[in-house]
């Protein structure tokens, strides 16, 4: 499925390759760019001949686990386009959920959240991440099996969040090696498929559907949203 742009080491998710460093070199011999294996423990990416940090899911440490106190996740753009939820728990699918960093931003809020993705890479990153995660999170944090998202059996819902990626134009290393990698493992949906994406969203006939896009970007399948919920370098459209 992905060519000689990804690696899957012997024994992943099963067993446990080399790290990093031993498995360079190899790697590069095979002509991968990347490269799916355990490092510390966690199952993650990196480029073989690289210097970057692996990747990998974490709900706890690091920059996701500061956006996670109580008190900065109140102040999130994305919350205030869901909606914070008062008393009863509320549904939310996160359909694109890529590395579960918004999805568990938003089981922090106090939402319920299903999470869907399909590229089996991603999905197996998260799988591991949720076993690791803090009990108030994993609680509130259900993945869906590996599909497209329209394959589910869903319930009611109080939002659907899409975020379906976009090229990045910013240079800094910190945001071009996630956004840079996750793309060539789920490549940006095209004209066709950002309008079909949007459709079904909207058919599940949730309270609301949030997209995020770049600050200056179009809105999603050139559809005008409800309202939006603006940041300096991106935004959240909302439809109700």
């Amino acid at each position: 499925m992905y060519g000689s742009m990804l690696g899957l080491l012997p024994g992943c998710p099963e067993g446990l390759p080399g790290t990093p460093v031993e498995e360079a070199g190899r790697a590069e011999e095979l002509g991968l760019s990347l490269v799916l294996g355990w490092h510390e423990e966690r199952l993650s990416l990196w480029r073989p001949d690289g210097r970057e940090t692996p990747l990998s899911v974490s709900f706890s440490d690091g920059k996701q686990g500061y956006r996670l106190t109580p008190e900065r996740v109140r102040h999130e753009r994305l919350i205030k386009a869901l909606g914070k939820p008062r008393q009863e728990t509320l549904t939310v699918l996160d359909a694109t959920a890529g590395l579960g960093r918004d999805a568990a931003l938003i089981a922090m809020a106090g939402f319920s959240v299903l999470l869907a993705e399909r590229s089996p890479i991603l999905h197996a990153m998260l799988a591991d991440g949720l076993q690791r995660a803090p009990g108030e999170l994993a609680e509130t944090m259900q993945l869906l099996p590996c599909a497209d998202a329209d394959t589910h059996t869903l319930p009611p819902l109080h939002a659907v969040y899409l975020d379906p990626m976009f090229p990045s134009r910013d240079k800094s290393a910190a945001v071009k090696k996630d956004l840079q990698w996750l793309q060539q493992l789920a490549a940006y949906p095209d004209q066709q498929e950002e309008t079909a994406l949007l459709e079904w969203a909207l058919g599940l006939d949730p309270q609301r559907v949030v997209v995020k896009r770049p600050g200056k970007a179009e809105p999603l399948a050139k559809r005008r949203p409800h309202h939006q919920i603006v940041g300096k370098a991106i935004r959240f459209d909302v439809y109700e």
